[in-house]
């Protein structure tokens, strides 16, 4: 009987100290995000290294929430959103950086085969047609690429 008390403190233990390490892991990414950010965004890249058909995943954490998200550049244009299919919770790329088709024209969610339009986001075809990806404000000043935090409800994302 005893020892079922101890393991059970020693699990509540170990618990308790994980909430703590998240919690300073959590406070030293956002001092550094806050660092990085300048003008309402977050430095994600110079013009230079992102060419067109190009990605790049980056995180924010916005408000309370920590937002894993990628930047395209799509025929010359910055794109953001929220790696998320509107299917489903399941990040975009399934297959790791695999965010567009193999001609470039369309974004696919690899599980579900969902296509969207790079530009606006809108899901043409699979189970989430007529929605569209979630769109972070991008910025471009001083040959930087800045991405910001949405300014609508992001509760969606404690799912």
């Amino acid at each position: 009987m005893t020892w079922t008390i101890y393991l059970s403190l020693f699990f509540l233990f170990l618990y308790l100290l994980g909430l703590s390490i998240r919690r300073v892991l959590f406070l030293r990414d956002k001092a550094r995000m806050q660092q990085e950010s300048r003008g309402g965004g977050r430095v994600i890249a110079r013009v230079e290294e992102m060419g067109p058909g190009s990605v790049k995943k980056f995180w924010l954490i916005c408000r309370k929430y920590r937002i894993d998200a990628f930047l395209i550049n799509y025929q010359g244009t910055f794109h953001a959103y929220v790696n998320r299919c509107r299917h489903m919770t399941t990040p975009l790329d399934f297959v790791r950086y695999q965010f567009f088709t193999e001609d470039g024209s369309h974004l696919v969610c690899l599980t579900h085969g969902a296509l969207y339009e790079p530009a606006s986001g809108l899901c043409l075809e699979g189970p989430c047609k007529g929605l569209s990806l979630y769109p972070l404000p991008v910025k471009v000043d001083q040959g930087e690429v800045l991405v910001g935090c949405p300014s609508e409800d992001i509760s969606f994302l404690a799912d």
